[in-house]
């Protein structure tokens, strides 16, 4: 990932709405520590705010702020929810813009977590170790995931085993992709407390009995053909409801085996998707670029009809080398905290969306998909929050990898795990940011007086000027 840098930081970056809020503009270098005493000017605008013309803007606020110990200190009452731009200005000269969202109470008690849902290793069919894997996740900026191996639940335990002495900051959650016998519909289970597959593959009478239980109950307009497929699912979405997971209907466009054919066709992903047996849709993932158009559009058509079923993006990655998944596809959930069944409750409540990442490394573009809301939140997110956090996660989880190998210490680990939660928790408000110390103001002041009596009065390679034009 290429750098990002940026003079100053705003703290908090998320705050409540309609309340005063203590802000500080921090200096991310030394040199760009603020003037002792000078005044700064601060412009406030609302991007969602309500103006009659762009040239001549009434709804902007001005302040002017006095710098102290290097850093710039302001009270300000955000307007309802949305994203604000604040310029920071010294002299008419803008030094940098910043931005802040404001949130009313129940989002912003909420925590935004990068996830997966759906994904594979070696243990089934994949190219990676279980707990590699975990730590290629969290190099790419990931909060949490699910390994979901084919009717496997197991594999998972050899993540929690690996890292056990470690306090990571990247958390997985439980799950398994279930392929009840007779039916082409694929379901992934995450965050149940036991294996629905095990029932199947080791306890098959029982599972027969259940499931022509399952297909008496089957309601009358289902048409006949998609009677017994139907009454697997409906087996296999009870069975993950009884272990506490989430149901999600997975890649209905996926074309397994170059067949060319979707797996589930149009009119019974309807069916399905209809009956409220499903907890979430995955709605963008490993269908390709087709497969996820087609899958919005139904989505869209669902939603028209008042079937506004929570929806996830998946990687349903395989390979990670060159993969065409991972990390393109992927869900922000907005969560109590970073634990397996607040993931599952966001993901139920409707606090999800899923995001589709396309362009290059120094041009990422998203699509996100979800409520007004939840999607003008995520945006704010993907271009001011997960980049940074995503550059602290990189060291996490190559250390994790190195780790597993017995070619790092756990402390290594720990300490970066550390360093990705504190920035976390001052970006959002929930802990005060590092200030410059003493010795740091010292030091500038000192290089600072040099700068003004060593130099030339110029900024660029010019030994003379008719004005000033060094920069401070």
């Amino acid at each position: 990932m290429l750098p990002t840098p940026r003079n100053y930081s705003l703290y908090p970056s998320i705050v409540p709405a309609d309340k005063p809020v203590d802000l500080i503009i921090v200096p991310n270098e030394r040199a760009f520590l603020l003037v002792e005493g000078a005044e700064y000017q601060l412009t406030l605008i609302a991007v969602n705010g309500d103006e009659t013309s762009y040239h001549s803007p009434t709804s902007h606020k001005h302040l002017t702020a006095t710098a102290k110990d290097g850093v710039l200190r302001f009270t300000y009452t955000f307007p309802g929810e949305g994203e604000h731009l604040i310029r920071l200005c010294n002299e008419e000269k803008c030094l940098q813009e910043l931005r802040a969202y404001s949130l009313y109470e129940d989002l912003y008690a909420l925590t935004p977590l990068k996830g997966d849902f759906h994904s594979h290793t070696f243990r089934s069919d994949g190219n990676r170790d279980p707990a590699a894997a975990a730590g290629h996740y969290r190099e790419q900026g990931y909060d949490f995931y699910a390994l979901t191996d084919h009717n496997r639940f197991y594999p998972g335990g050899e993540i929690d085993e690996v890292y056990k002495d470690t306090k990571t900051g990247f958390y997985r959650v439980t799950g398994e992709e279930v392929h009840v016998p007779g039916t082409v519909v694929h379901i992934v289970h995450a965050g149940g407390k036991e294996s629905v597959a095990n029932q199947y593959i080791h306890n098959r009478d029982t599972h027969n009995r259940e499931l022509a239980d399952c297909l008496n109950r089957v309601p009358a307009d289902i048409p006949e053909q998609y009677k017994e497929c139907y009454a697997r699912a409906m087996w296999a979405t009870e069975a993950i409801h009884k272990a506490g997971g989430l149901a999600i209907f997975a890649h209905p466009y996926w074309a397994p085996g170059g067949s060319r054919v979707y797996n589930v066709n149009d009119e019974f992903a309807r069916i399905l998707l209809r009956s409220g047996m499903f907890d979430a849709y995955e709605l963008v993932g490993g269908m390709g670029q087709a497969g996820v158009n087609r899958s919005v559009a139904m989505w869209s058509e669902l939603r028209a009809e008042g079937h506004n079923i929570p929806v996830v993006g998946s990687s349903d990655v395989h390979g990670m080398e060159k993969a065409s998944t991972f990390p393109f596809y992927f869900t922000i959930c907005f969560a109590e905290k970073k634990e397996n069944d607040s993931i599952i409750a966001s993901v139920k409540s409707g606090n999800s969306v899923a995001v589709e990442m396309n362009g290059y490394e120094y041009d990422k573009q998203y699509r996100c998909y979800g409520s007004l809301r939840l999607v003008s939140y995520a945006q704010f997110l993907l271009r001011y929050y997960f980049p940074n956090h995503e550059r602290i996660c990189q060291g996490e989880g190559v250390a994790m990898r190195s780790y597993a190998m017995g070619m790092a210490d756990a402390q290594l680990v720990n300490l970066i795990a550390e360093q990705a939660e504190n920035d976390q928790l001052r970006f959002f408000g929930r802990k005060a940011p590092v200030l410059p110390s003493q010795e740091i103001l010292d030091f500038e002041a000192k290089w600072r007086e040099r700068h003004l009596t060593e130099g030339p009065h110029t900024k660029g390679s010019d030994v003379d000027a008719p004005k000033i034009t060094r920069q401070i």
